[in-house]
């Protein structure tokens, strides 16, 4: 995604949602500041009304700045509104990757999330296997 006049300046940290935004355009692809808390919360809103978002976040180490939205809305909706609610929602992140990050960007915290109900937690290793587990968690109802 991009800014005004700029539609596809950056693609994230990795450079992974470069050209997204010609693709896909500005009614599916939105950029939004380094707020992590927002990106989850209008994420799982989104997914709570019908939308299927893929949220991006730059390093899983910032997981905790949005678990609210992640452990106690997304992960909840279902039971929230008695079983009548779907919450496809895809969180993608980068975990550890040996990029000489420093303390607050090489942490692989993924574990805390493989005990939630109804959200599931995958970890790739190779290519194919990352495109596979993308289009699988797409398609699910829940996050």
């Amino acid at each position: 995604a991009g800014s005004q006049g700029q539609r596809d300046a950056y693609g994230g940290v990795l450079g992974v949602t470069k050209g997204l935004f010609g693709e896909f355009g500005e009614a599916r692809v939105i950029d939004t500041p380094i707020t992590e808390s927002a990106i989850m919360g209008a994420a799982a809103g989104a997914a709570v009304t019908g939308l299927r978002p893929v949220a991006e976040l730059m390093f899983s180490d910032f997981f905790g700045v949005c678990f609210d939205q992640i452990y106690n809305q997304a992960a909840k909706f279902r039971y929230m509104f008695g079983g009548k609610a779907k919450t496809p929602l895809v969180i993608r992140t980068m975990i550890g990757a040996g990029r000489r990050a420093a303390a607050q960007h090489s942490q692989s915290p993924y574990h805390i999330f493989t005990s939630v109900p109804r959200l599931k937690c995958v970890v790739p290793s190779i290519a194919y296997d990352a495109k596979g587990l993308l289009i699988q968690a797409i398609r699910d109802d829940d996050p």
